[in-house]
This record gives C-alpha cells, sequence and structure tokens, in this order.
C-alpha cells in the first residue's frame, strides 16, 4: 500500500499526467504520439493513435470516475472509446492502429488491451443503465473476438492464439507469446462475464490459462517465477512482458477458484521484486539464457509491473513494498507533466552494440504510450472522495552535449546529437497525425532512391 506521505504527490503527479495526456488528444479523441521502444525501435513520422495508449487512458479515467462519480472523467473514457470502435473494421474484425511501433501487424496483444477496455466501458455502462452505450462497446469487443482472435489466431493445438495474422519478428515461424495470451484471457473472462455465455471461459480462457502455467519458470536463481517470452524464446524474460503475462491470472482464479493462478502470480511477483535494482529502485529489464540485462530500465513503463504486483495483492495475502519504487519514479516527471521513458537506453543490451551508455533523449522525452500505463496505474492509487481538478504543467527546455528538447502544450521539438544511432530532428504539432522526422539513415535512403530513379532514366 503507498504510504501517506507518498499518496499526495501521487494525487498531483497524476493530474499534471492527466493535463499532459490531455495536450496529445486531437478533436476526435485520440492521443497521438512517437513511439520510442525497447530494442531501439521507433515510429517517428506517423504519430496517429495506437490501441497500446488509447486502451490504458480509457481504463485510467474509468479508475478516476468511479472513484468520484465526476461525469466529466466517464466522459473522456467514453470519447476516447468511441474511437476504438471506429478504429474497428467489421469486416476483418481487426482494430486499426493495433500494432504500436510497427502498423504493418495487428497483434493479438493491441487487440485485447483494446478489448478489455471496450469491456470495461459495457461494464460501467450497464451499471449506469445506458443501455444503448453498454451494447455498442460489448459488440465492439466481442466482433474482434469473434472474428480475428477466435477465428484466425487460435490454435487449439498449442492451445493459444498467435502472435497475429502477421508477425514482423518471426517470419519463419508462428509464436505463442505468454503476455499476449493473458490479456487475450482477460478480455475472454470479461466477456463471458457480460454475455453470461461460458463459452468464452470453457473453450478458450481456461485451455489458455492452463497453457500459461507451464510457461513459468521453474529453477534456481534469478530466473525463477519468470514467466517465458514465447514458446520459441523459454529463456528470454522480460521484465513488463512477465508482468502482463499476469494480466489474466486474477481474473482466471476469480471466475474458477483455481488457486494455481494466485500461486503463479505470487511466484512472478517474487521474481520480479528480485529484479528491482537496489540504486535505482526501478526494475532490471530482464534475463537472458540466466544472464540479468541491467538496460534498458523503463521509467514510466514501470507502471506496468507496479499494477502487476497491485494486482497480486489484491487476490492474495502478499504485502509488497512499492513505495520506494513509487517515490522514484516520481521524481522523473518533467515540468510539462510526462515521465522520463527509461534509464540506460544507449547500452549494448539495448541493441547499440557501441553503447556508452549516453543520456540520451531516449531515455528522457516522455512517450504517450508508456505515460498512459502509468496512468493507469497511478489512477489505482487515488483515494476516493477526493475531487480531481487539471494539474499544472510547464513548457519543459533542456539542453545538452547529447540532445536539445523542447516542448509545450501545442508543439514538441527534438534535436538529437550523438550517438549515431540517436541523431535527428523531430518537429511535431501534437493534433496532427504526422510531425517532421529526419535522421542520417533517411537522407541515406532518400539518395539512394533519386540516384536510383537518375539511373534508370540515363538507361532509357
Amino acid at each position: 500500500m503507498v504510504i501517506s506521505k507518498l499518496k499526495n504527490d501521487v494525487l498531483n503527479s497524476c493530474c499534471s499526467l492527466m493535463s499532459w495526456l490531455e495536450t496529445w488528444k486531437n478533436k476526435e479523441g485520440a492521443y497521438l504520439g512517437f513511439v520510442v521502444h525497447r530494442c531501439d525501435l521507433k515510429r517517428m513520422f506517423s504519430i496517429h493513435d495506437d490501441t497500446w495508449a488509447q486502451s490504458p487512458i480509457i481504463n485510467g479515467y474509468l479508475n478516476i470516475f468511479k472513484k468520484s462519480y465526476d461525469r466529466q472523467w466517464l466522459k473522456r473514457a467514453e470519447i476516447a472509446a468511441d474511437l476504438l470502435v471506429e478504429r474497428l473494421d467489421s469486416r476483418t474484425g481487426k482494430y486499426k492502429y493495433a500494432g504500436w511501433e510497427n502498423d504493418k501487424s495487428t497483434t493479438l496483444a493491441h487487440c485485447a488491451l483494446a478489448d478489455c477496455a471496450l469491456l470495461n466501458m459495457a461494464a460501467v455502462m450497464r451499471e449506469m443503465g445506458e443501455r444503448s452505450k453498454n451494447k455498442k462497446y460489448l459488440k465492439a469487443a466481442k466482433l474482434n473476438i469473434d472474428k480475428y482472435l477466435t477465428k484466425v489466431l487460435w490454435n487449439p493445438e498449442i492451445p493459444a492464439f498467435q502472435f497475429g495474422d502477421f508477425d514482423p519478428y518471426s517470419s519463419l515461424e508462428k509464436r505463442y507469446i505468454a503476455n499476449m495470451n493473458s490479456i487475450a484471457v482477460e478480455a475472454l473472462v470479461k466477456l463471458s462475464r457480460l454475455t453470461d455465455s461460458k463459452r468464452y471461459l470453457k473453450e478458450y480462457a481456461i485451455p489458455v490459462g492452463q497453457w500459461l502455467l507451464t510457461q513459468q519458470v521453474k529453477t534456481k536463481g534469478v530466473e525463477n517465477g519468470g514467466i517465458s517470452y514465447s514458446h520459441i524464446e523459454p529463456r528470454v524474460l522480460i521484465a513488463i512482458y512477465t508482468a502482463l503475462a499476469m494480466r489474466g491470472l486474477d481474473d482466471l482464479y476469480l471466475e474458477t477458484g483455481d488457486k494455481a493462478y494466485v500461486k503463479m502470480m505470487e511466484k512472478a511477483s517474487k521474481h520480479l521484486l528480485n529484479m528491482r535494482d537496489p540504486k535505482t529502485k526501478l526494475f532490471y529489464h530482464g534475463v537472458f539464457n540466466k544472464e540479468i540485462l541491467r538496460y534498458p530500465q523503463f521509467v514510466a513503463g514501470a507502471g506496468i509491473i507496479l499494477k502487476a504486483l497491485n494486482d497480486t495483492m489484491s487476490v492474495s495475502n502478499k504485502r509488497y513494498d512499492l513505495n520506494m519504487t513509487i517515490e522514484a519514479i516520481l521524481k522523473k516527471q518533467l515540468p510539462i507533466g510526462g515521465f522520463r521513458n527509461f534509464v540506460g537506453y544507449d547500452t549494448p543490451q539495448n541493441n547499440r552494440k557501441k553503447g556508452r551508455g549516453y543520456l540520451v533523449w531516449e531515455d528522457v522525452i516522455p512517450i504517450v504510450g508508456w505515460n498512459g500505463c502509468l496512468f493507469e496505474f497511478l489512477s489505482e492509487l487515488l483515494p476516493s472522495g477526493v475531487p480531481l481538478m487539471e494539474g499544472e504543467i510547464e513548457e519543459t527546455c533542456l539542453f545538452n552535449s547529447n540532445f536539445a528538447y523542447y516542448e509545450d502544450s501545442r508543439k514538441c521539438v527534438i534535436m538529437g546529437k550523438k550517438p549515431m544511432e540517436s541523431v535527428g530532428f523531430y518537429k511535431y504539432s501534437k493534433k496532427r497525425k504526422h510531425g517532421f522526422a529526419i535522421t542520417p539513415f533517411k537522407i541515406i535512403g532518400l539518395s539512394l532512391r533519386i540516384m536510383m530513379s537518375v539511373y534508370r532514366r540515363i538507361l532509357r
């Protein structure tokens, strides 16, 4: 539980974070933003909304509404949820923009996150007697589950759902990823409750749950209790993905009474706490073949891990001290209201072979997607009955030898100077879906295309 002296800090930080998130929202209700992911993966030019960011923001506003019963927060969740409904293709059952860093894929996790958010909306609308709205959100989530998850991605022989209909990171072999399947389980259990249909529970959620139990590493040492990334990567244990792999376990326990799921959560929680860095109070990135990967450590993204630990405490008699990590994260909030992304992004462990541990812009500049996850967690900690107001945010300007950064409520400008992987110039108007993004690699690619075009003309 959060100690009393932190409660006011959490409240103020959450309000400022909420105000910052709103600066990235356009008239459609889309929370825009560029993407900086682990392994140096990015999406910097097209900054459209995506289900990864949209979903936890919806959940965060629903949490605040349930504690305050102030309908302005419900209205914000409703506007964001309506956009998810619009993003659903009724023909294929797939959501648009459900790949986060890679627009070519429509992944299981990103669809299931959207389903969970919409089903949470449906449940609230049902409680309030809003039948048409309840039906709208329920219908959308059910369509994705019926047409895409169970019809296209399901493999009863595993039994689990595959990564997506296209996997850009494993073209030769289908992957069944534990954390993605656990999020799908959460969605399936919610759908089962709202439709009073046990089919989703018996045919999909419980079989996947039993498969998930086999994905937890049982050994001596730091790996013990971690949850495998995928069935073909059993010794790859990434902290945020172990946490996400716990998402559906508490739902299965509450639905079935099977304490094996709680035991799995407790072991995974112990593993995560053993991965806490005594210096930063954040969590090590993961374990790869018995070797601890210290970096990059998630800052805003650590909200995913803290939520998983909080969920474990809600269904068990375990109590974990989260205060030191919460306090460490709160100290990394920028004046603009968003939280930093990483510690140690410029390291060999983050796919930068020559990384020297420089403080780079990717560490510092807040990302909507990661901050949305932190917003959902912080909203769970807020006390009931306390009125919330928009938090104060200030323009932020940072300069050092490696980067320059400026952000206010309308625009964001970044200039990466070094190392080479971070070099680039980016400028964004926060309400537009595309920004200006130029890097050395982009210039080289453009130059090569021009040269090839001229060469073809000469040949003619």
